[in-house]
């Protein structure tokens, strides 16, 4: 049975047993070398064979040859961080091994998750022990937080074991959503002005109708934070023991009514009501800062919206359009328009939000500070907003604001691994600091980034190592950095104390 053997391929791949899935592959091929999916998933395999393999306890990690160096730097590590912390949240440990394959092509990611490319909007997906998911080159920074998708899909790990790969959709996935938002604040927010909206269109799905949405791609998004808020609630008024035996008991086989019933005590309408009250409790300033007045265009002339925002003051529809109507002739006011936006939606976000709006004027007008300040608001809100963060880099002197703007670093790196002039000054912060670990660690990944200055890096990762007391391999970086500029003196003098003989 051709047909069996290329399934039992397929979902040996989703156990992470790549050797046995080859093997069934190989016969499904042998016999049938025209199915597309068999096809795939043998290339993919063959793939994967040039994989570096990174073994950490019940992790293996697999990374792509062209980002091994970099990404071999920050996946173990925060992979290790989010097991440790959701293993003790939830009093479980998972059983390992826990495979996470990270692929730089999109569809190559589609393809180990589903044997066929495409997954538009998909990130990562995790199958109990396999974790798949995008890098950060397999889209343009700024698209996704590749620390985010991975921290959501290790949460998975917990819940999918925890009940026997029987939880619901909406409580898996509400679950991971929740805890990325438990381990960085500002991961799994960006929803929340866009659910505000929906509440205010009544599209907000009832908890019958939930795990439908995730089957639906004009509604998937709501779907994923109405659920986060859901499980939120289910804390806030059940605790979060009882939380961990919802998901346990859809191991024995149970549906969502009869779960809620057993663990919380009440039916599904009680939680309902409950979480309508949550809602309205949660989004009421909001909603009602997203209402339009009767009459409102927003492309209205400036004077109509003038009148509109005088006497819709808490409107932030109205106080947006007044800005961007009197930018052009009247940027005084239009930033006053922007500053009363953005009091009225802190956590809206985009490059036409109202603190992005308010950096570019204040830029203009050479207000540094106060363009560094809204550009810090807005990339405290916004964990994808790499470009903005770079431009508050920009914004910073190393001087006088090295803090602030080793912070602005930071969240570059974060989205951003491959930026190698951010590691490099990361690195030299660290290294003026004494954190002599976090220096090595950021200049080995701008040289492994390819940093433009290649003889600088090279230097820089020498001297940290000199003082770290490797003086072989500072040896080697000094002789790499004068293989790129045979004259230049860093290198030398570093190369010379290397060399002789302390006087």
């Amino acid at each position: 049975n051709v047909r069996a053997y290329a399934d039992l391929g397929a979902h040996l791949m989703r156990t992470g047993d790549e050797r046995g899935a080859r093997r069934a592959l190989e016969t499904a091929f042998r016999a049938d070398p025209f199915d597309r999916v068999t096809y795939n998933l043998l290339a993919l395999l063959d793939t994967l064979d040039g994989f570096e393999t990174i073994r950490d306890g019940d992790l293996v990690i697999r990374l792509h040859p062209d980002e091994a160096a970099v990404m071999r730097e920050y996946v173990p590590a925060l992979a290790r961080e989010a097991l440790a912390a959701l293993s003790k949240r939830w009093n479980f440990t998972p059983t390992g091994p826990i495979l996470i394959e990270m692929f730089p092509r999109h569809d190559d990611f589609a393809v180990r998750t589903l044997g066929l490319p495409g997954m538009i909007g998909a990130l990562g997906a995790c199958f109990g022990k396999v974790v798949t998911l995008d890098s950060p080159k397999a889209r343009p920074p700024g698209d996704f937080n590749w620390g985010a998708t991975l921290w959501h899909e290790i949460a998975h790990v917990i819940t999918l074991q925890l009940s026997n790969q029987r939880v619901p959709r909406w409580l898996t996935e509400g679950i991971s959503v929740w805890e990325e938002t438990r381990a960085r604040p500002a991961w799994g927010r960006e929803m929340e002005v866009t659910f505000a909206g929906a509440l205010n269109r009544g599209q907000v799905m009832k908890l019958r109708d939930l795990n439908s949405g995730f089957s639906n791609p004009e509604l998937i998004s709501l779907a994923y934070y109405e659920a986060s808020l859901l499980v939120e609630h289910i804390v806030a008024r059940f605790g979060e023991p009882s939380l961990r035996e919802l998901v346990r008991v859809f191991s024995e086989d149970v549906d969502t009514e009869a779960a809620i019933t057993r663990v919380l005590k009440v039916g599904i309408d009680d939680v309902q009501g409950t979480f309508d009250r949550f809602l309205d409790q949660r989004f009421g300033g909001l909603r009602t800062a997203l209402v339009t007045p009767e009459g409102f265009e927003p492309d209205a002339p400036p004077d109509r919206l003038r009148t509109l925002a005088a006497a819709n003051a808490g409107s932030f529809p109205v106080q947006l359009a007044l800005a961007r109507a009197l930018e052009e002739k009247e940027p005084d006011a239009a930033l006053a328009a922007y500053r009363a936006a953005a009091a009225l939606v802190p956590l809206a976000t985009g490059d036409e939000s109202p603190q992005a709006r308010i950096a570019a004027l204040l830029t203009a007008k050479g207000d540094k500070a106060g363009a560094a300040a809204a550009l810090e608001a807005l990339t405290t809100a916004d964990h994808t907003a790499v470009a903005s963060a770079r431009a508050l880099v920009g914004l910073l002197d190393a001087g006088t604001e090295g803090a602030r703007r080793r912070a602005a670093l930071a969240k570059v790196v974060a989205i951003d691994p491959f930026d190698a002039a951010a590691h490099s000054e990361l690195g030299r912060f660290a290294l003026a600091d004494g954190q002599l670990p976090a220096a090595l660690q950021a200049f080995r990944v701008a040289v492994a980034a390819g940093a433009q200055d290649r003889a600088g890096a090279h230097a820089d990762l020498g001297e940290a190592l000199e003082k770290s007391g490797d003086k072989d391999d500072a040896k080697r970086q000094a002789l790499m950095a004068l293989e790129v500029a045979p004259s230049y003196v860093r290198a030398q003098e570093l190369l010379l104390r290397l060399v002789e003989p302390p006087q």
